[in-house]
């Protein structure tokens, strides 16, 4: 018996095709961020708890926060498996891990991350006791020991322009979808001209974003090679999430 069988496990295979790669025929940070949320939708989908059956209940799954350590950068072509797993849900978080795999067996990166059950019409978290004993969870393997922490405020050394949300941000969850959020990071000039790559990646996401709204991103440095962010919304100044770079 494989021991990552279902349903405690999920493994998707994934190709590195030349849309998923950087400049630098390396897959981009986003795309192996479009990887972990197809995977875990999968995972909750076959246990149940996934967009078609939550949704029917008038409920959808939002991450909360993520942290992810990556090792190497794969590149065009490689084939990857990647691994997910739950393990025991909070209160009011459901928390998921991942392990991102080369052909060698080898994790490229891991994740972990934290998720909230959300109500569709009053866009409020719910609690997780009534689901909690059906989550097919894992209590003793973990990608990341710690789980993904609360970030700091930012006290702004720098800010960037405003930038408007465009409809093309927005997922079928009719908000921006989290990757979104990392990209205008990693395009912003404020992340440009420090240069490296990242190496760890960490966010909160704090309020939901929709088109046609407008934003910016201030900045500070934590140490050489760390910089936080925080995006804001432009008019009632409500933060969005908190993002924080190791670069290597």
């Amino acid at each position: 018996m494989n021991k990552f069988e279902a349903p405690f496990f999920r493994e998707d295979a994934y190709r590195v095709h030349s849309y998923h790669t950087d400049a630098n025929r390396r897959l981009s940070l986003i795309a192996m961020l479009h990887f972990l949320q197809e995977t875990a939708g999968n995972h909750a989908t076959a246990n149940g708890f996934g967009f078609g059956a939550l949704g029917a209940g008038k409920l959808f799954w939002v991450l909360s926060r993520l942290t992810l350590r990556v090792a190497a950068y794969p590149t065009w072509g490689e084939e990857l498996l990647l691994r997910t797993w739950s393990k025991a849900p909070g209160a009011l978080m459901g928390n998921r891990d991942f392990e991102l795999l080369n052909a060698q067996g080898e994790a490229v990166a891991v994740a972990s991350t934290a998720w909230l059950m959300v109500d569709i019409a009053s866009r409020r978290p719910q609690r997780l006791e009534r689901f909690a004993s059906a989550f097919p969870h894992v209590l003793d393997r973990h990608a990341i020991p710690e789980p993904p922490e609360k970030l700091p405020p930012v006290a702004a050394s720098a800010t960037d322009e405003a930038r408007e949300i465009m409809p093309s941000d927005v997922d079928m969850n009719g908000h921006v979808n989290n990757a979104c959020y990392v990209r205008w990071v990693l395009d912003s000039p404020l992340h440009r001209q420090t240069g490296g790559e990242v190496k760890t990646l960490e966010v909160n996401f704090l309020h939901e974003a929709h088109a046609g709204e407008r934003f910016a991103i201030a900045m500070q440095p934590i140490a050489a090679s760390t910089r936080s962010y925080s995006i804001t919304r432009c008019g009632d100044g409500r933060e969005l999430a908190r993002v924080r770079i190791g670069l290597g």
